[in-house]
């Protein structure tokens, strides 16, 4: 099953992509998945403190 976290104001809910379309509709916004950027922020972040 292929799950999306969205969330309207502090409520956070994972659901189907399925359901997704209703979601959107009534005013949820999608909360996406920024694995690559934290790792990216990591490395930038170390390279600015050594140098």
């Amino acid at each position: 099953m292929n799950k999306v976290k969205v969330k309207c104001g502090a409520i956070t809910k994972d659901i189907s992509k399925g359901a997704l379309k209703w979601y959107k509709i009534a005013g949820w916004k999608i909360i996406e998945d920024n694995k690559k950027e934290k790792e990216n922020d990591k490395t930038n972040s170390k390279k600015t403190i050594t140098t």
